[in-house]
């Protein structure tokens, strides 16, 4: 299975409201190459957060935080096999900048370890 990688340009552009909301500043940047296992990213940063997504064509995918107030990193390692589970993980996101809700299965820790 090939994940299709311009869907996350796509979900991410369709929170923009969200992410205005959050005062984030967030780009994704073009598919890469990326040695035969291509690859696409979002960034977003805020005066509170810092933050990316990034998906493989495995469908491999990974999102990584830092509460920049406190240094705690919040990370999550996906196996997307859908549109409907990259939903998934963007919402997953969003609960987590807004509520504080932590995702299952995350690993929490602090910056620099």
């Amino acid at each position: 299975m090939t994940f299709p990688l311009e869907e996350l340009a796509s979900q991410v552009a369709t929170r923009a409201e969200a992410w205005t909301r959050l005062g984030l500043v967030w780009r994704t940047q073009p598919i890469s190459p990326n040695h035969g296992k291509p690859v696409v990213s979002s960034e977003f940063e805020s005066a509170a957060w810092l933050a990316e997504i990034m998906i493989w064509s495995t469908g491999e995918a990974e999102l990584e935080t830092v509460r920049v107030g406190d240094d705690r990193i919040v990370n999550k390692h996906y196996d997307l096999i859908s549109r409907d589970e990259l939903a998934t993980l963007l919402d997953e996101f969003v609960a987590l900048l807004v509520e504080d809700r932590i995702p299952d299965g995350a690993f929490v820790g602090r910056w620099p370890e």
